[in-house]
């Protein structure tokens, strides 16, 4: 998105558009370690960490939606590592 459109709830609603329909709520991303500003928005709309790291991958964050069933245990496991990410900032 372009720096003029941030905060304006565009990202939130693709969001929502894009995994509304998941069935059961399943619906999980990817996304950079570096994303910061990616990764407030996920996270101010829902969507939790998941603690174990992609494998061959350490600069990828795996995050599930807000309605996945796995997400309570992805908050758990990820507390501490979603802190100190958040606290580096």
């Amino acid at each position: 998105m372009t720096p003029e459109a941030h905060g304006c709830g565009l990202g939130a609603a693709l969001l929502d558009a894009v995994t509304g329909a998941a069935p059961g709520g399943r619906c999980w991303l990817l996304t950079s370690v570096r994303a910061e500003a990616a990764l407030r928005l996920y996270e101010r709309t829902g969507w939790r960490r998941v603690g174990a790291p992609v494998p061959g991958r350490a600069a990828l964050v795996v995050l599930l939606g807000p309605r996945h069933p796995g997400r309570s245990r992805a908050g758990e496991e990820s507390g501490a590592a979603g802190r100190r990410g958040r606290d580096r900032g």
